[in-house]
């Protein structure tokens, strides 16, 4: 009786994604909730508590283009794209100012610890850099475009209105054709209001795939629910959620597939899920070369972007396990004499 109700609650759960989640937009009108603001919609006005560098801003210029970073001292990947988007403030600073604005610091934060911080990344922020006041831009920018997470950029136009909203390493492709006057607030407008769509149905994934998973867990049949999913909406394929479930069940099933997704899923990725490879492929036997320098790469990247989080040591003697499986035993030498010189150097407990 238990296993019939497991599957009959199971079903409702797809049919739910399938269906758009009929049954959350109905609990949403009932609450009728306020409506989020839209690409095209007017910049929401600027609340600064204090400004640590750059000039002081306390409102949006016409003929000037902004772009507003919202970053915490606590965010890896905040403080890993702080130097991109440096180089972007000094490329484009004819046209554009980059304002980092720091919210949802922890409580124990205090004004002069961020300060102190700023301070430190020296060049590495070469950008206005101040702190929200009142928790207003996270109320007013942040969760009012729907959005929870950080590093989060939005670029605001010449008119004062919000052009773009996104993850910020995507700005190299955006701020051209903001400046240049290409760019269609409203042709975007109608992009992201799919891609919302799109993220509701991929957040809610999980209670749908979760049920499959496990050591070995069911991964064909987690493989038919994909499928089922992609069959309704072929775009959410590469969503991160849909794409975490998809590498692991390939994984186990059909690894030299598993590879060719993997690199499509980090190309398309604004913020690649490259723990899911290393956890994924880390300490299996037999599997294709490809897939061991998928996932050596991959902790590469960890590396490359968030240091501040990896065990060095302990990362090279893995990615040299890959190597030595990939049957590329120099590479692994090269690696384990790296994890040797991280060993030495890490301090001492």
């Amino acid at each position: 009786m238990k296993k019939l109700t497991r599957i009959v609650l199971l079903s409702i759960l797809v049919f739910n994604v399938l269906s758009g989640f009929n049954v959350t937009r109905s609990h949403a009108q009932t609450a009728e909730p306020k409506p989020l603001k839209s690409l095209g919609d007017p910049a929401p006005p600027l609340k600064i508590a204090k400004w640590f560098k750059g000039d002081s801003i306390s409102e949006f210029k016409k003929g000037r283009i902004y772009v507003v970073e919202f970053w915490a001292t606590w965010c890896l990947p905040c403080i890993a794209g702080m130097p991109h988007l440096s180089k972007l403030a000094n490329e484009y600073k004819k046209d554009v100012s980059v304002l980092g604005i720091s919210i949802m610091e922890r409580a124990a934060t205090t004004i002069p610890m961020i300060e102190k911080f700023v301070a430190g990344m020296g060049d590495k922020m070469d950008y206005a850099v101040g702190f929200e006041q009142d928790k207003f831009m996270a109320d007013n920018w942040l969760k009012a475009y729907g959005q929870r997470g950080i590093p989060h950029a939005f670029v605001v136009d010449r008119e004062g209105k919000i052009a773009w909203a996104g993850h910020p390493k995507n700005l190299d492709k955006i701020l051209p054709q903001v400046v240049s006057g290409t760019w269609n607030n409203q042709a975007e407008a109608v992009k992201r209001k799919e891609w919302e769509r799109l993220s509701a149905i991929d957040n809610n994934i999980m209670m749908v795939l979760n049920p499959f998973m496990g050591n070995p867990g069911k991964p064909q049949e987690a493989l038919l629910e994909i499928e089922k999913i992609n069959a309704k909406e072929p775009a959410l394929k590469y969503y991160p959620y849909l794409g975490h479930f998809t590498f692991w069940s390939l994984v186990k099933t059909d690894p030299k597939q598993a590879a060719v997704y993997g690199k499509v899923w980090i190309a398309k990725s604004d913020e690649p899920k490259f723990s899911t490879i290393t956890d994924a492929v880390t300490g299996r036997e037999n599997m294709p070369a490809e897939l061991y320098v998928l996932a050596a790469d991959s902790y590469q990247a960890q590396l490359d972007l968030y240091p501040w989080s990896m065990d060095f040591p302990k990362t090279y003697t893995a990615m040299a396990d890959l190597y030595t499986k990939a049957g590329q035993p120099e590479k692994a030498k090269t690696l384990l004499k790296k994890a040797e010189a991280a060993a030495a150097e890490a301090p001492k407990k």
